[in-house]
């Protein structure tokens, strides 16, 4: 699991771990790792890793080779994105610095852990609605997320021979970290994001973890290919 110490990721560890899974997490804040692994104790091993960092993808594959087990599931998590920026002001230092995390990273971590995934495993990769729905100054995060969608059905069409189903999750707005950020805090902001939203609330974290967790069990064992859509119908209607 990576990115999975706070946010949705921190929500789908910890519902893998009350479905019983053993998990191996990556985080980058230091404080939220220990902090982390404190409240988890022996059922997690949390790692810190850039995805955006081949030298750390690295390391944490060496890692989980180490446990001399197959992947069972692997959930893509790691995602980021720079302030709002129209295509004509996105510099080439904006443009890698998202795409380095959000698709590039994803694409290395995927294609080295690929044969170490058992047969009859899942992948889950959160997407996001801005795959699909082109908001404004955001063009390379839109893009990078409708990659990471498109992967989910290569990678149905390349492993699904050994059973592996892949399938990808796109959340709309969500109570973390990152919806703050993208708020500035303000509830004026919130309230006009919500307003947008059919349900007339914004999501939380463990709405998106109870969808990566249907599409990482048996529940789901003629799913694949798909992407699985939570964001309180705003993309839909």
């Amino acid at each position: 699991m990576t990115a999975g110490t706070s946010g949705i990721g921190r929500a789908v560890v910890e519902r893998f771990l009350a479905e019983g899974a053993e998990v191996i997490v990556t985080g980058m804040s230091p404080e939220r790792i220990d902090e982390a692994q404190r409240a988890w104790g022996d059922r997690a091993r949390v790692l810190r890793a850039d995805g955006s960092d081949l030298g750390d993808l690295g390391r944490l594959v060496a890692e989980i080779e180490a446990t001399g087990r197959d992947v069972d599931v692997l959930v893509a998590n790691a995602g980021r994105d720079v302030d709002a920026k129209n295509l004509a002001d996105t510099t080439p230092e904006d443009f890698d610095y998202v795409t380095d995390l959000n698709f590039r990273g994803t694409y290395i971590l995927l294609q080295k852990l690929a044969s170490r995934m058992a047969d009859g495993g899942r992948i889950v990769l959160v997407s996001s609605i801005g795959a699909s729905n082109g908001s404004r100054g955001h063009s390379v995060y839109n893009a990078t997320k409708a990659a990471v969608r498109s992967l989910a059905r290569t990678l149905t069409s390349e492993l699904g021979e050994r059973g592996i189903r892949a399938n990808a999750v796109s959340p709309g707005p969500t109570a973390t970290v990152g919806f703050d950020q993208f708020t500035g805090g303000s509830k004026e902001i919130e309230q006009k994001v919500a307003a947008m939203v059919p349900l007339r609330r914004v999501g939380r974290p463990e709405e998106v973890a109870s969808a990566v967790t249907f599409l990482a069990s048996a529940e789901s064992s003629f799913i694949a290919g798909v992407e699985l859509i939570v964001d309180g119908g705003m993309s839909q209607v």
